[in-house]
């Protein structure tokens, strides 16, 4: 009985130093985050879009309709998706990533949660603390995320 308590403990240990170092590798990555200039950007009739890129596809996006205001969010980061939509709410996914075995077939995309994932959303709220993003845009962000 000794051993199997061990033996938990040393688990849960494990798993809570991993997951601390990946709370700080997101953090780290926030802080790195730098807003591409506008004039590179995709233009879309109607449309405007911010674009802060960081390392390692650390990526936050933020769509604009001239009529009705910030109609998206996406936080992109270890593989993972945080999003909002006025249509959606908020989303948590998983990044499937491009096979280049496989390029007419199998194409980068987003499987989305059946619900909101706990730790998608604390190493979100991790990396937003950190993120070099102006104060009004992480305002905005976290409160659409739901991670004040």
């Amino acid at each position: 009985m000794a051993q199997r308590h061990a033996c938990i403990y040393l688990c849960e240990t494990v798993a809570s130093t991993l997951h601390k170092a990946l709370l700080q590798s997101v953090a780290e990555k926030g802080s790195r985050l730098r807003e591409v200039r506008k004039d590179l950007l995709r233009e879309l009739p109607g449309m405007t879009q911010r674009w802060f890129q960081g390392p390692d596809g650390c990526d936050l996006f933020l769509w604009y309709d001239e009529a009705k205001g910030l109609s998206k969010i996406q936080l992109t980061f270890e593989k993972r998706a945080v999003e909002w939509s006025a249509a959606e709410g908020v989303r948590t996914a998983q990044l499937v990533s491009f096979n280049p075995l496989r390029p007419m077939e199998d194409q980068g995309r987003l499987v989305f949660d059946p619900r909101p994932d706990a730790e998608t959303l604390d190493l979100a709220r991790a990396l937003l603390e950190n993120a070099s993003v102006d104060d009004v845009t992480l305002a905005i962000v976290r409160r659409r995320l739901g991670l004040r």
